[in-house]
């Protein structure tokens, strides 16, 4: 295993992670949410912040993973 190896495994980690933090976000904590902000921000704002992160931390794991085949031509 080398240094990116361990970088794509940190970006996927994290994903997952955040995506789980997300459901919960919409699940679990959205009515805990919703009164503790007078109902101005619900569970759905805070997961869907979540769920752009995640797709973020997938989209740079690709990124890494692909990055050798970016050189040259311009697609």
């Amino acid at each position: 295993a080398n240094k990116d190896d361990d970088v794509e495994i940190v970006f996927f980690t994290a994903s997952f992670f955040t995506f789980c933090l997300s459901q919960a976000a919409y699940f679990a904590l959205s009515y805990t949410i919703c009164q503790g902000t007078g109902a101005k921000v619900d569970g759905s704002f805070l997961g869907t912040l979540l769920e752009t992160t995640a797709v973020t931390f997938l989209f740079l794991a690709w990124r890494s993973i692909t990055e050798s085949s970016w050189e040259g031509t311009v697609y």
